[in-house]
């Protein structure tokens, strides 16, 4: 199994790493839907018990080893706040397998609505999967041998279910905007009904298009906060909200706090840049 004498001794391409973890991109045909593997060993080096995930309508595979068993679990798309900072400090060896929005729909057979904001078991949704995940992490002793090995496994699966090409254009097209686009104008750029967009968005996403749009604008403004800046109103007006209280509430709403507050410990949430 992988151990951080491993991780230490990865000599391969990687995203960012330091000797306690380490993000890797996946194989060129699963960029589209996979953002980064990311291998890390938590109890090295402890992070707070309140550290937690912030919201990216993303979903993520999790193969968490203790020092008795492999627990292998799927969050889905993730519009809320998430605090893992207590179990991960237990974990021997945590294995991500993050997904873009609506990443995740080729590889699982189920509504992505089904899996909003919850936690499940990878055997109640695919136990081919699992026991395959777990066996490659038992048997591989290099990170390239695991690294290999889970790419090959997701490639197999890719073409068995594709997402809508529709879907990604609409998804696309709000990221491109920063979450600042109307059901309606989407409606008319794509000539789709409202109704429809928001069906195919449920299936493949999890989430409707009003509530990607405030996950996408959130998160651009998340960015934006990374450089301290003196005006939370600027960063309002540049996120596209109508003004500072607008702002303040929908961030609320998804981060559970202030953006005041978010600055005052940044360094207790966790925001992957590489999912959108």
């Amino acid at each position: 199994m992988i151990s951080q004498t491993s991780l230490e001794g990865y000599k391969g391409a990687s995203l960012i790493r330091d000797k306690h973890f380490l993000y890797v991109s996946p194989h060129l045909l699963l960029r589209p839907f996979i953002s980064s593997y990311t291998i890390s060993t938590p109890t090295v080096q402890t992070m707070s018990d309140e550290y937690a995930v912030l919201p990216s309508a993303s979903s993520t595979l999790v193969l968490s080893v203790t020092h008795h068993n492999i627990i292998s679990s799927l969050r889905g798309t993730n519009t809320k706040v998430c605090h893992v900072g207590a179990f991960a400090n237990k974990l021997k060896l945590l294995f991500l397998i993050e997904f873009h929005p609506g990443g995740l729909y080729p590889f699982i057979k189920a509504d992505q609505s089904e899996l909003l904001d919850a936690s499940f078991m990878l055997d109640q949704l695919d136990k081919t999967l699992k026991q395959a995940l777990e066996d490659i992490l038992l048997e591989s002793e290099s990170i390239v041998s695991l690294l290999n090995t889970v790419n090959r496994i997701f490639i197999h699966r890719l073409y068995a279910r594709p997402i809508s090409k529709d879907v990604s254009a609409i998804m696309n097209s709000i990221i491109s905007k920063h979450g600042n686009v109307s059901a309606k104008k989407l409606s008319s750029d794509f000539y789709y009904s409202e109704k429809h967009i928001r069906r195919l968005f449920l299936r493949h996403i999890g989430t409707s298009p009003k509530m990607f749009s405030r996950i996408v604008r959130v998160n651009y403004a998340l960015k934006l906060l990374q450089n301290k800046p003196e005006s939370f109103t600027e960063v309002a007006v540049q996120a596209g909200f109508f003004d500072q209280p607008h702002f303040n509430k929908d961030f609320k709403m998804l981060c559970g706090l202030t953006p005041q507050d978010y600055l005052k410990n940044m360094s207790v949430f966790y925001n992957d840049s590489f999912k959108m």
